[in-house]
């Protein structure tokens, strides 16, 4: 390896300290106090690897190292730093640790990089109040709806900072992000590394029946409005028709009942529908058929409010194959093969070319306090990051 590994995983194993509860998990959503500990950990570590280190207006933090010629565009590696509730110390840290030590391991042996090289920890990756890849998305450009001054005050930012963190695109050469894969396909396979060829877009929607609420021991079965019992026939239907395709997979993972009681009839049911394809039109045509499959319902009034779209992107193939080329001088073995989940490198593919490497991910296990990768597995994306780094600096 041409990284430290040792110094690599005492420092990802100090980072994931920062938030973590034993027997729950990670507690470090993006702006709260674990979050800031965490940031300011890496910020130390840029500082002593004598990055120059900057945060933005929305909590991004930079550490960028110069390269021989400052007029290029500015290689930018890294991925984010919060994590979901209850979730595990792998998704989005290993990336930004590794991305800060390729930095150290190119500065301390010297090796020659004609692109300065940036160091980023995203803010806000994980779905919530922002949407998710909030960071990323500030950083590109791509907040097309602003989102409300009232929210953005409820976490200490304001319009006008998220408007200063757009990047110029013609300063980014290229975005490469480690990351575990959330999945088992490579753990399944006994395959070391995996090359992303593309990243699948997400859409989301509020959804929402409106029955009528009454007495629940006195109202005949068949004269009910049960918004709880449309809703969950509805949703029989759609999963059996989901079963049935292989192009996209979708999610009920929020449902809310009101008033909520024992004794009454369900009045309302609201729900969110998350579906994700590597095509948006496998999206579009998804979310109509359940739009039709909703209004049929006749006993309930009901509605279907999109709330995320991001779009499915392809990811470059000269970084694939800068990684391809480091797998081979490492002599680890490779698949390309798609991303199921989303990543700081959608948006940023919008803007340069990106490119990602995944690691194992134990049982596929993710989003939960069992999330695993071996420590051998990661200093191996670590090692693959930092040449792959160094070989997009000579194509690009």
């Amino acid at each position: 390896m041409i990284i430290s590994a040792d110094r690599f995983l005492a420092d990802f194993e100090n980072l994931g300290m920062i938030g973590w509860v034993d027997g729950m998990g990670m507690d470090r959503p993006a702006f709260t106090p674990n979050y800031t500990a965490a940031r300011r950990f890496v910020e130390e570590g840029m500082n002593e690897a004598g990055l120059a280190v900057y945060v933005d207006d929305v909590g991004n933090v930079f550490g960028r190292m110069e390269g021989e010629d400052s007029s290029l565009p500015a290689i930018y590696a890294g991925s984010h730093l919060d994590a979901v509730p209850r979730g595990g110390k792998y998704d989005g840290p290993l990336g930004v640790m590794a991305a800060l030590e390729a930095a150290r391991t190119i500065r301390e042996k010297g090796l020659p990089m004609k692109h300065s090289l940036v160091v980023v920890g995203f803010t806000a990756e994980e779905g919530g109040e922002m949407g998710g890849t909030f960071g990323s998305r500030a950083f590109a450009g791509l907040l097309e709806e602003p989102l409300s001054s009232e929210k953005l005050a409820g976490v200490g930012l304001t319009p006008e900072g998220v408007r200063s963190s757009k990047a110029d695109p013609s300063s980014v050469a290229c975005y490469l992000e480690l990351h575990i894969e959330q999945g088992p396909y490579l753990e399944r396979r006994g395959i070391q590394i995996g090359i992303p060829t593309g990243i699948v877009g997400i859409s989301r929607y509020e959804v929402s029946l409106e029955g009528e609420a009454n007495h629940a021991g006195t109202t005949p079965m068949k004269e009910r409005r049960d918004a709880m019992r449309e809703a969950a026939e509805l949703l029989a239907e759609w999963f059996a028709w989901t079963d049935t395709k292989d192009d996209f997979v979708c999610n009920v993972g929020v449902l809310a009942l009101h008033p909520g009681a024992v004794v009454i009839v369900p009045e309302r049911v609201d729900f969110t529908l998350e579906i994700r394809s590597l095509k948006d039109s496998v999206m579009e045509e998804a979310a109509a058929k359940f739009r039709s499959l909703l209004e049929a319902r006749e006993k309930v009034s009901v509605s279907m409010k999109p709330v995320v779209w991001k779009g499915a992107v392809d990811l470059d193939p000269l970084l694939q194959d800068a990684v391809e080329k480091a797998c081979g001088e490492a002599g680890v073995s490779f698949v390309r093969m798609p991303s199921g989940a989303s990543h700081d490198a959608n948006p940023m593919a919008r803007i340069t070319r990106a490119g990602m490497i995944f690691v194992p991910s134990v049982k596929g296990i993710s989003h939960s306090k069992d999330e695993y990768t071996s420590p051998e597995d990661c200093a191996r994306g670590a090692d693959i990051l930092a040449r792959a780094i160094l070989e997009a600096d000579r194509s690009l």
